[in-house]
């Protein structure tokens, strides 16, 4: 162990806030802490409660403690699964009979109350809403107000949000249900109902861990401190970059203004990194809002890659490709994954992924898949669930304009929280990182995009060597003298275009040939648009060629000299 994990393992302190940055080994530093405390008969592990936010990471912690002696006496579980099986243990104990049965298919239930012709999207967007308002504890009649207050994205009318937040009410109460937030709201009411009952919750957990904090909603921590008898001790571990949950009703400032909550507190931070390269590391912390100092502790390594393609498709090809010749090299398909944005994004990699025989799970962000090293197959996953896990290569795709940041992240807030998600995404990879973007992608129609601004911010960290295509031209140049020695029976690197013809007509025949090489269409080549603004600018060097807007390096790169000389 370094020194500050030491600092934080040993710290003899009531209240302890560990903030402890991507890669410094925060779980281990958690699970160690709890181990010595046990030892060191500072707390009873019978008495004491180590809370997290998933199953799967209280089951990991739970596996941790469990190879730690007594520590593996300690209580691990989420703040819902903890609560429930103290007001399931409160009803039976005051007798309570027709007890109300528990939602665990929320979105079942609110489709009762939905508008038959409402899209899918529209019917997430109310999902999200109200489970942003009761985590914020915001009651139905303020919603509209507090939506506005917080520039919620208005997907629908917040008027019409709040008549369906009324309707899941009104159900609730009609047919005897809870769901999981009721159980919270339950175990503080309880607790605050009866003293005697309160202080033998207090008696039965003592000392409380809590990880992640940073992810914690104002009914969590409402919860937490109903938990807190004035003996109790408290620590918790998070890191404020890694804040990436707001949209969902999480709020850093408990964790960022910890010593306001908790005034005689102690804060230990830990900035060695055991899992990324220094040149990941370097290129990750360089898109963060605030500087932040993380210490990178391995040797040096590749630096991280950009790619430019045609398309969504041609993206996810090359990123196949690329998983291949990384398993010739060495590396499994469980060493790899690949991150996306948004959950539209991975029809394609599918289907790549099927023509190439790549083995590979899919996880969502409310069941994440394994770690990636459970099982020889490639993890895809969205940015937001992959947060605590780690690969030895990850592909990072989509990072255009739109996706990454997100549309909808108009505010600061928003557009540092999408920072935070980048970095998050980054620092997922221990030895490679691969990111690629797509000039065109088909969701809803297909459009020209453009690289999102951070690719330009890490730009610096990159070798120029690997800032390439997967098009690139070692690779293309093959593929087109094999086009040309099939049709045209000759081996150059050049496409022929026509005699007498048109600048634009020539134009669109090259863009056809370009597409019959790369196996895609001629408007995604080059879109009408975009051929006709060449056409009008006429130009007649690389340097002038750059100058039009939504025109790809790849483009550029393959084919600047062919197009020039359509002009020249």
């Amino acid at each position: 162990m370094t020194e500050d994990q030491f600092e934080a393992v040993r710290a003899d302190s009531s209240k302890l806030r560990i903030l402890a940055g991507a890669g410094t080994g925060k779980t281990r530093v958690l699970t160690h802490r709890i181990a010595y405390q046990v030892n060191a008969v500072r707390i009873e592990p019978e008495h004491t409660l180590c809370l997290a936010f998933t199953n799967k990471a209280a089951q990991e912690i739970k596996s941790r403690l469990g190879h730690l002696g007594n520590a593996g006496k300690v209580h691990t579980g989420t703040f819902h699964s903890i609560a429930y099986s103290q007001v399931k243990a409160r009803w039976k104990d005051i007798g309570t009979s027709n007890t109300p049965k528990l939602i665990t298919d929320q979105k079942s239930h609110l489709s009762r109350v939905l508008p038959s012709n409402l899209a899918s999207p529209e019917r997430n967007f109310v999902l999200s809403e109200i489970n942003w308002a009761i985590a914020q504890r915001v009651p139905v009649e303020e919603y509209i107000v507090e939506a506005g207050k917080a520039n919620r994205q208005e997907v629908i009318p917040f008027a019409a949000v709040a008549e369906h937040f009324r309707g899941y009410i009104n159900l609730k109460k009609k047919r005897n249900l809870i769901d999981f937030d009721d159980i919270i709201k339950l175990a503080i009411q309880f607790l605050a109902d009866d003293p005697n009952y309160a202080a033998a919750r207090h008696w039965k957990f003592n000392d409380l861990f809590v990880d992640e904090f940073q992810d914690v909603n104002p009914l969590q921590f409402s919860m937490l401190q109903a938990w807190l008898g004035p003996s109790s001790t408290l620590t918790v571990v998070g890191d404020p970059n890694q804040a990436i949950y707001s949209w969902n009703g999480a709020d850093a400032r408990y964790l960022n203004d910890f010593e306001k909550y908790f005034p005689s507190s102690q804060t230990v931070t830990l900035k060695d990194n055991f899992r990324s390269t220094p040149q990941i590391l370097s290129a990750a912390v360089s898109v963060l809002p605030q500087k932040v100092d993380l210490e990178p502790q391995l040797p040096d390594g590749e630096p991280p890659t950009i790619r430019a393609e045609l398309d969504d498709r041609a993206e996810a090809n090359s990123i196949a490709r690329l998983i291949l010749n990384k398993v010739s090299e060495g590396f499994s398909f469980g060493d790899q994954a690949v991150l996306v944005r948004t959950h539209a994004q991975i029809a394609p990699i599918i289907e790549a992924f099927g023509e190439h025989n790549i083995g590979f799970a899919v996880a969502t962000d409310a069941s994440p898949n394994s770690d990636g090293k459970n099982a020889n197959v490639v993890q895809i996953l969205t940015l937001h669930s992959a947060k605590g896990l780690e690969w030895k290569i990850v592909h990072l795709c989509g990072i255009e304009m739109g996706f990454h940041p997100i549309a909808h992240a108009t505010s600061q807030d928003s557009r540092d929280e999408e920072r935070r998600l980048f970095f998050v995404a980054m620092t997922r990879a221990e030895k490679e990182l691969h990111i690629s973007w797509a000039r065109k992608r088909f969701i809803g129609s297909r459009r020209d995009r453009k690289p999102s601004v951070y690719l330009d911010e890490i730009s610096q960290f990159l070798n120029p060597t690997r800032v390439n295509s997967s098009n690139s031209k070692s690779n293309l140049s093959s593929r087109i003298r094999k086009f040309r020695q099939t049709h045209f029976g000759t081996s150059g690197t050049d496409i022929p275009t026509g005699k007498g013809m048109t600048r634009i007509e020539e134009l669109d025949l090259l863009r056809k040939n370009i597409a019959k090489v790369n196996d895609s269409k001629p408007d995604i080549v080059l879109s009408d648009d975009l051929m006709e603004e060449i056409v009008n600018r006429k130009p007649k060097s690389l340097e002038e060629l750059e100058q039009i807007p939504l025109i790809s390096p790849t483009m550029i790169d393959l084919f600047g000299n062919q197009i020039i000389e359509i002009f020249s």
